[in-house]
C-alpha cells in the first residue's frame, strides 16, 4: 500500500514538473485514476493530499473507462494468434533440453513458447494504440455523463 501511495506522489510530482502541464494546465487539478485492484483499496487513505490533486476510483470493473484494458486486450489477441501458429511446438511432448542440458518439463517448454510470443507481440503496444484506446474510453465516459446507455462490445 505504501508503494502505491509513493507511486501516486511520484506521478503527481512528474505531472506538475512537466512542460506540458506548465504550458497548458497551470492552475488545473492533477487527476489520477485508480482502478479497483485490491492493492489500490487503501491507497486513497495513505496518499499525501494536495489541494490540486484528485483521485478518482473506477467502478468494480470498468474496461470501457480504462485505456490499459483495451491495450491489454489487443496484446492478448496478438499473443493468441502467435500461439496458434506454434500450436505443434506447444503440444510437443518429446524430450527437449534447456540451455543447461537439463530435460525440460512440458510446462517449462510451454512457458518458453508463451514468453517468446509475448516478447514478439509487445511491439503492438504503441503510443498510437494507447491514444486510440484513450479516445475510445473518453467517448464511453462522455456518453455515460450524458446518460446514454452503454453497449458492450462496441
Amino acid at each position: 500500500m505504501e508503494k502505491n501511495a509513493a507511486f501516486v506522489e511520484e506521478i503527481y510530482k512528474a505531472v506538475k514538473a512537466s512542460q506540458e502541464f506548465r504550458n497548458f494546465f497551470q492552475g488545473k487539478k492533477v487527476v489520477i485514476v485508480l482502478d479497483n485492484a485490491p492493492a489500490h483499496r487503501q491507497t486513497e487513505d495513505r496518499v499525501t493530499e494536495h489541494e490540486d490533486m484528485e483521485l478518482l476510483r473506477l467502478g468494480p470493473y470498468s474496461p470501457m473507462c480504462n485505456p490499459i484494458e483495451g491495450c491489454f486486450s489487443v496484446l492478448k489477441a496478438n499473443i493468441k494468434r502467435h500461439l496458434a501458429i506454434y500450436r505443434e511446438e506447444i503440444c510437443d511432448r518429446s524430450r527437449q533440453l534447456d540451455n543447461n542440458g537439463d530435460v525440460m518439463t512440458l510446462a517449462g517448454r510451454q512457458m518458453r513458447v508463451l514468453e517468446r510470443a509475448a516478447k514478439a507481440e509487445m511491439k503492438c503496444m504503441t503510443s498510437v494504440l494507447v491514444s486510440r484506446m484513450e479516445l475510445h474510453c473518453s467517448k464511453a465516459v462522455n456518453a455515460a455523463a450524458e446518460g446514454i446507455a452503454m453497449v458492450y462490445g462496441k
